[in-house]
């Protein structure tokens, strides 16, 4: 017998390594997100899938000039069709840096220089989220109806604001609340946003309006110690820590390391590799300060078998304690 009624969500960011895309898609995205969908179909459980429109918009660019991009979009959408036929949801995630990349016939070249929205100008912005979403939309019978930005990136808002809602898209989930971050391709800050687990926004994300068009869905926040970091970083200098030979994602800067090795981190609750050790655990938290919504990320470029393992653990643990994943068009509405 459940003692509060939790809104659980998974959420993944269905894209590619950010600064080496690479040219394998079945071992960076298309095995591991059949995998996951392996362990969900165990309990008839289903997922929200973020999709980078970028990346799908960049391989219709060119699947008509190479074969070998026109088999990854291929693959991409027969099995992002597959996933909504199982009742699997699709939300829109913009990475706009794809604007500009190119293919070479060999490799993706990517630039970064202009890596989150509001590095375009706003009638840019504008014009890609709405192509992308139209793009992506064309592929689907169900309505997409929320949107995660990418690299955390969600402001300026207003760069966005009447595309989302002209586009019908009335939930976001950016934001993790305490979180903050700054490079030479990411800026945000969450860390005045409301520490709530839901709330309704019109203007601003950050201020909450009960009568807003939007509700945003946050990614559930933790705390990383400094010996996660630390651990991870002799893992690497000792050959322990699995690279991908496949892709690779953009490094933290010096200054943002430094940080995570002298402070505690607030980042989102995980199903990445080692981060789904703590998945479980902030769970049972939640649970007991009898929150409403816990919302889970993933990356499938980033799964390993620890992922899985813990996640068939996390789902048998709210089973039993009678709770179940769902999805935003099932939970929320306007």
């Amino acid at each position: 017998m459940k003692q509060n009624n939790i809104n659980i969500y998974l959420t993944l960011d269905y894209e590619l390594f950010l600064l080496k895309p690479g040219n394998n898609i079945d071992f960076s995205l298309i095995n591991p997100t059949f995998d996951l969908v392996k362990v969900l179909n165990k309990y008839q459980f289903k997922a929200i899938f973020f999709v980078d429109a970028g990346y799908l918009y960049a391989l219709n660019k060119y699947k008509d000039k190479y074969l070998n991009i026109e088999k990854d979009y291929t693959k991409i959408i027969n099995q992002l069709k597959i996933l909504e036929s199982q009742g699997h949801e699709i939300g829109l995630h913009v990475h706009p840096h794809w604007e500009d990349c190119f293919y070479n016939g060999d490799e993706w070249k990517v630039n970064l220089n202009r890596f989150k929205l509001s590095d375009f100008t706003k009638e840019e912005a504008r014009d890609i989220f709405n192509k992308y979403y139209k793009n992506l939309q064309f592929h689907f019978i169900n309505k997409i109806i929320s949107y995660r930005s990418g690299g955390w990136c969600l402001e300026p808002f207003s760069f966005i604001r009447e595309s989302m809602k002209d586009n019908g898209i009335f939930i976001d989930s950016t934001v993790v609340p305490g979180a903050s971050y700054k490079s030479k391709t990411h800026s945000y800050d969450y860390r005045l946003f409301p520490k709530k687990d839901i709330w309704r926004f019109n203007h601003e994300p950050s201020i909450i309006d009960e009568l807003g068009y939007f509700i945003e869905v946050p990614c559930t926040p933790h705390k990383l110690t400094q010996i996660y970091f630390w651990k991870k970083l002799l893992n690497i200098f000792h050959n322990k820590f699995k690279q991908t030979p496949n892709g690779e994602a953009i490094k933290p800067s010096i200054f943002g390391l430094f940080k995570k090795l002298i402070f505690k981190t607030v980042d989102a609750v995980s199903i990445d590799a080692q981060k789904s050790d703590f998945l479980l655990n902030t769970f049972k938290i939640v649970e007991k300060d009898q929150k409403y919504n816990f919302c889970i990320i993933g990356h499938p470029k980033c799964f390993t078998s620890d992922t899985y393992k813990n996640l068939d653990d996390f789902i048998v643990y709210i089973i039993n304690k009678g709770y179940t994943l769902t999805t935003f068009s099932k939970s929320l509405s306007k």
